[in-house]
């Protein structure tokens, strides 16, 4: 059989000047990754997003650094270090061993912690089982210690939240049933505003209820990764100090799955 050349043109994005700084400080040499990093920070910034987030880390090997033991944050803030060994793949930072394997920042301390009005994450699970956190900061004093936490929560198939930080009382907002977290990635993000606190699940909506918390105490550690049960693949996440709307949320949703996601199963 005779073999050919095929013809094609690669589309390179005009340079974002953030994006070329982030490809250069980690050393990413993935063409296609340069590209997605490049289309998705002009995006968040065409929507308004971009400046409203403190940290995002792109957990692809193709959008990361893919080797070593730091998982490197797009905004320059807050670079994660492994603790235990998870590992690097195109289908994101793979957690083997629960509550073991995570990425976390001592920089990211209890004062900072604090301030957070929005977490996100996106992930899919090998397993089933209860309180699977896949990005939480527990001072290791039980729940009402939390500053956050995203959780999966075994009843019914159900994922939901717990944030903590701000006022008065604690506050568990369900975000409703998902029965295929173990095969498909499920995007999670939520922020806390002066008067309600929003739940997206998947770019859509599905709480909104009104804005009580706890306020957290004492010193603890950020995680990102396996904290508890969680076993499974995460593919981005994020947070920030400031409220986003709804539209703002689903616009950062649709930027992920544009750009960050493409070809992962959602």
């Amino acid at each position: 059989m005779p073999l050919f050349r095929s013809t094609f043109s690669v589309f390179i994005p005009t340079a974002d000047a953030d994006a070329a700084s982030y490809i250069s400080r980690v050393g990413i040499t993935d063409l296609q990754g340069q590209i997605d990093i490049h289309n998705f920070v002009k995006e968040l910034k065409n929507v308004g997003v971009y400046s409203l987030l403190t940290s995002i880390y792109l957990c692809r090997s193709r959008h990361n650094k893919g080797s070593g033991t730091t998982l490197f944050d797009l905004k320059n803030v807050y670079d994660l270090t492994a603790v235990g060994s998870p590992t690097w793949s195109d289908l994101g930072t793979f957690y083997a061993s629960a509550g073991n394997d995570y990425h976390g920042s001592a920089s990211i301390t209890a004062a900072v912690a604090a301030t957070i009005l929005q977490i996100g994450c996106c992930s899919k699970t090998r397993i089933i089982s209860e309180n699977q956190r896949t990005m939480t900061y527990d001072t290791g004093a039980g729940a009402a210690g939390n500053y956050f936490q995203i959780n999966y929560n075994n009843n019914s198939s159900s994922q939901y939240y717990v944030f903590y930080t701000r006022n008065a009382a604690q506050f568990f907002p369900t975000s409703g049933t998902t029965t295929n977290r173990n095969s498909a990635y499920q995007s999670l993000q939520t922020s806390m505003g002066a008067t309600e606190h929003r739940q997206m699940t998947n770019g859509q909506l599905v709480s909104s209820t009104l804005a009580t918390s706890k306020n957290a105490t004492g010193t603890g550690t950020f995680k990102l990764g396996s904290s508890a049960t969680f076993q499974g693949y995460i593919g981005y996440a994020n947070f920030g100090t400031q409220e986003l709307t709804v539209a703002q949320l689903s616009d950062l949703e649709m930027c992920y799955n544009n750009y960050i996601m493409a070809g992962l199963m959602r």
